[in-house]
């Protein structure tokens, strides 16, 4: 990295395949931490409370898809009624929606 003067341009580092082909992430065949976050933003809200609320559980996707359909139905209605439960509890803590300014 070099420091350059007030107002000389800026010279972005240039990325290309050798810098992919010696990522750590690629080496080793595991996902970096920019991986994992950028993944994770890519998703809905709705997909990321479905997330927490299955690591609540001790639950994954895969361990749904694995569960007889029976079991699995009520899973999904424990897994809705937790998330709905959330969003209600988060509706009704919104504090200082509402402030009287007048003076």
């Amino acid at each position: 990295m070099s420091v350059s003067g007030i107002g000389a341009p800026y010279t972005p580092p240039v990325s290309g395949a050798s810098s992919a082909a010696s990522s750590p992430s690629t080496q080793i065949g595991k996902t970096s931490a920019q991986d994992e976050f950028l993944g994770y933003m890519q998703k809905t809200p709705a997909e990321r409370m479905r997330e927490a609320v299955l690591g609540e559980m001790g639950l994954t996707e895969e361990a749904l898809k694995n569960m007889d359909a029976e079991e699995r139905a009520k899973m999904e209605e424990k897994i809705l009624a937790t998330i709905r439960a959330k969003i209600e509890e988060s509706a009704e803590k919104k504090t200082g929606m509402l402030l009287d300014m007048s003076v």
